[in-house]
């Protein structure tokens, strides 16, 4: 079992690690990790692993499994027993951690204003997007859509988080905000690490990902473009200004 570091605490950088297991020479699993594994619709952290004879590997893609997280390097060299530091590339994480936060802003905004859910997300930088389902789609009103998100992000509401039980998860269906979404599956697949994230009083709902501590963190939201990928369906692109 690896312990989640980045469930609990967003900004942590580094840590000290015990290495569990090595697969295939670069497939390193380690008993505690801060290094985000891809999930979400958001990328995985990338960084290093340092030795401590100094040698050091690189980071460059993480995984989920049910009871691990897998750490894939790019060379031989690390064995089970083995201590080693994580080094989290801070500029990436902390770009995608704005990012997801802004992406949790127009969810709510759009679910607010339009009664919409979103049926899929992709964050990425400098650009991220959102797939929604609506019949009639107005510019001018998305125009009114990103001038409230910006509103709310002007509000330096704080993000917190907490873990409830499957039960209480069930039993509120405005924590499920993706369309198409199973939500007793998506429960039995978290476990016991059911996390809900808070906006201030704005919006609550289950996450796995990483945030900002303060809506001021995130800049400005822009809608770039928009993009029909069929009936009914349309692609939000937005990006980020300081």
């Amino acid at each position: 079992m690896t312990e989640k570091l980045y469930l609990m605490d967003h900004c942590c950088r580094d840590f000290d690690a015990i290495v569990v297991s090595v697969a295939d020479g670069k497939f390193v699993v380690l008993d505690k990790t801060a290094f985000y594994p891809q999930g979400g619709g958001q990328p995985s952290d990338t960084g290093r692993l340092a030795a401590e004879s100094g040698e050091e590997f690189k980071v460059v893609f993480v995984k989920k499994f049910p009871d691990s997280v897998s750490h894939e390097v790019d060379k031989p060299g690390l064995a089970a027993g083995m201590r080693v530091k994580g080094i989290v590339d801070w500029d990436r994480r902390y770009r995608h951690m704005r990012m997801h936060t802004a992406a949790h802003i127009i969810h709510g905004v759009i679910f607010s204003e339009l009664g919409l859910l979103v049926s899929g997300n992709q964050l990425g930088w400098p650009q991220s997007r959102i797939d929604i389902n609506i019949e009639n789609f107005d510019r001018e009103k998305f125009a009114k859509i990103e001038k409230k998100c910006n509103e709310t992000i002007a509000k330096n509401l704080e993000i917190s988080f907490r873990f409830i039980s499957k039960d209480e998860a069930l039993g509120n269906l405005d924590y499920f905000r993706l369309m198409g979404v199973d939500r007793h599956q998506l429960i039995d697949r978290l476990g016991d690490e059911i996390r809900i994230v808070k906006i201030g009083d704005f919006d609550e709902s289950i996450d796995g990902g990483t945030h900002v501590r303060n809506t001021r963190e995130i800049g400005k939201i822009k809608f770039v473009r928009f993009e029909n990928k069929g009936a009914a369906n349309r692609r939000i692109y937005f990006e980020l200004t300081d």
